[in-house]
């Protein structure tokens, strides 16, 4: 367990609203689906998924694509997801 990447997550509502909002999805999912879920604006969502994205805790299965980029969680991202729940 990577203890500062939890403390980083856990002092952010948002990031861990956002996390939760890409587990809870059944299939891999875009910023403007997070941003409907979670219920924030484009701009903050899109700065929170490249934030989780520079942390390792999810992954672009998309990278090279300039628009419409999908994501999904990580294996990482699942553990420190599992940890804040408990």
């Amino acid at each position: 367990m990577d203890w500062e990447k939890y403390a980083w997550l856990k002092r952010g509502n948002r990031r861990i609203e956002i996390l939760k909002q890409i587990s809870l999805s059944k299939s891999p999912t875009t910023i403007k689906e997070i941003k409907q879920k979670s219920k924030v604006a484009l701009p903050q969502a899109s700065v929170t998924v490249k934030e989780l994205l520079e942390k390792k805790l999810i992954d672009c299965l998309n990278p090279k694509d300039k628009i419409g980029k999908i994501y999904r969680l990580n294996q990482e991202g699942k553990k420190l997801l599992g940890e804040l729940k408990k």
